[in-house]
């Protein structure tokens, strides 16, 4: 089973996926965050960093759409493979986002099952109209969730996602409305992981990895599952993915080079502190979960004023912090 480091805006950066693939590993795959089309069929800069090679160097890299236009996605398709080499593009339908739902795009699809069915339908005549004119189509995957208001919506969901087959589905086993609270719906996703892989289609699972146990428990419960995506279980514990193959817990010592070597990146990248420290604060509130018996040492990081008064009570909060088994 492989794992997959799923796509996080504003944190998953080319940054970020370097460095954890040079200091850690285990993923064999990773995702981008979404790149939102447009009419003129481009990317900011922003997008452009986050699909190019050179940026990535390392590491296999899907990059991700959002879009409520099936000619506009197919555009996007086309370039990534044509210009960037991608063999892989994958579909967002999962994003629960405010601003993204309100344009019918991501999890706004699932809120509007004939619009999803027609966007994906749409989809495959235009990938197919392409294939006629001699361009080589990536393989589609796509992410989703079981439903917008109810669990009881991914039965609907499901035909939908078989009756326009990509490659493969992840599936994160919540409906919008519970956004990332609430327990995953484990019978929903059953489902969905039988009638999809009946279907020739393969099923990742995504949703609420945080050790190794928790992987082990989906597997024995999922045997043919193609991996599982991880997201902020893999922004605590860099080690997860490592630590699931086999190997070994990050060390005190190891995390903290690794996070000095983020803060390192945005200190070259961002040059100003105040951007630095934003961002170097919000990637310490996804590894909190990780440490615990040091709630001073957690304040001191975060009252820090300068670059510098940070660094050190990062390494202080690292090294004087318990781990998480």
């Amino acid at each position: 089973m492989e794992i997959y480091f799923a796509p996080m805006e504003g944190m998953t950066s080319p940054l970020l996926r370097r460095n954890h693939a040079q200091c850690f590993g285990g993923c064999d795959k990773y995702y981008s965050p979404f790149i939102s089309t447009n009419e003129a069929i481009s990317m900011n800069n922003k997008e452009l960093e986050d699909v190019d090679h050179e940026q990535n160097k390392g590491l296999t890299l899907i990059p991700q759409i959002i879009s409520n236009s099936a000619y506009q996605s197919a555009m996007y398709i086309k370039l990534l493979s044509e210009k960037y080499g991608y063999d892989e593009v994958n579909i967002n339908l999962g994003c629960p986002s405010g601003t993204v739902v309100s344009k019918g795009k991501g999890s706004g699809m699932l809120r509007d099952p004939e619009a999803m069915d027609a966007y994906l339908g749409g989809l495959q005549e235009e990938l197919a109209k392409l294939s006629d004119e001699g361009v080589s189509i990536p393989k589609v995957s796509i992410k989703t969730r079981i439903g917008f208001y109810e669990p009881e919506e991914h039965i609907r969901i499901t035909q939908i996602l078989k009756s326009h087959p990509a490659y493969q589905v992840t599936v994160h086993p919540r409906t919008r409305k519970q956004m990332y609270g609430g327990e995953v719906n484990l019978d929903a996703f059953a489902h969905m992981y039988d009638e999809l892989r009946s279907a020739g289609i393969g099923v990742v699972y995504n949703g609420d990895i945080k050790r190794p146990g928790d992987s082990e428990e989906i597997l024995e419960r999922f045997p043919d599952l193609d991996a599982v995506m991880i997201g902020r279980g893999l922004l605590a514990d860099p080690s997860l993915a490592r630590r699931i193959k086999g190997g070994e817990k990050a060390s005190a010592s190891e995390y903290a080079e690794y996070m000095e070597k983020i803060l390192d990146g945005y200190i070259q990248k961002i040059g100003v502190e105040n951007f630095i420290l934003a961002k170097m604060k919000d990637l310490c509130n996804f590894m909190k979960p990780f440490f615990y018996g040091n709630d001073k040492g957690f304040k001191d990081m975060c009252k820090a004023d300068t670059v510098e008064t940070f660094r050190i009570c990062m390494k202080q909060y690292i090294k004087n912090s318990n781990m998480i088994e």
